[in-house]
């Protein structure tokens, strides 16, 4: 099990299928940045999300009281998960988690939906503890750099090779 040292980057099992060298770990990563970060998501996902879903907007709320807004959830009989950014009025898609690939220009988190909504949930929990969006590194620093999911999805085909 994964020590619970304070750094974002460490997240404890999710099962057994989650840590830090987890292939999936980066585009789990990004994908959670962005839902803390972005001012109205919409995650469209089973009912069985819901708590989930309640206790993130709870755990947002807490740890960012400025924010008035808080990701909301729309129920779908669909196995795949998607997220919206609504920021604008207009809902694009930033998040996929599932086994079909999306668009260069979305995070896929490439796994069944469940294991990859613990993982996502677990990781915003992590980055929201830390202080993120305000934290010190935390957000597209040039230490780690902007996300690129091209390349993130080519390195992930070489290593699969």
């Amino acid at each position: 099990m994964a020590l619970s040292d304070g750094i974002i980057q460490d997240l404890p099992f999710i099962g057994l299928i989650m840590q830090m060298i987890h292939p999936m770990w980066p585009v789990v990563r990004e994908s959670a940045r962005r839902v803390v970060r972005l001012e109205r998501i919409v995650i469209v996902a089973g009912s069985e999300y819901s708590d989930q879903i309640r206790d993130l907007a709870d755990k947002i709320s807490e740890h960012l009281p400025q924010r008035a807004t808080f990701p909301e959830h729309t129920v779908t009989d669909e196995d795949d998960i998607w997220l919206y950014d609504a920021s604008d009025g207009n809902s694009e898609p930033v998040a996929y988690l599932g086994m079909i690939e999306p668009s260069l220009d979305v995070c896929w988190i490439e796994m069944a939906a469940k294991p990859a909504f613990d993982a996502l949930i677990e990781s915003c929990l992590q980055l929201l503890s830390a202080g993120y969006p305000g934290c010190i590194g935390c957000d597209d620093t040039i230490q780690e750099g902007r996300w690129n999911e091209e390349n993130f999805r080519i390195k992930r085909r070489k290593n699969e090779q």
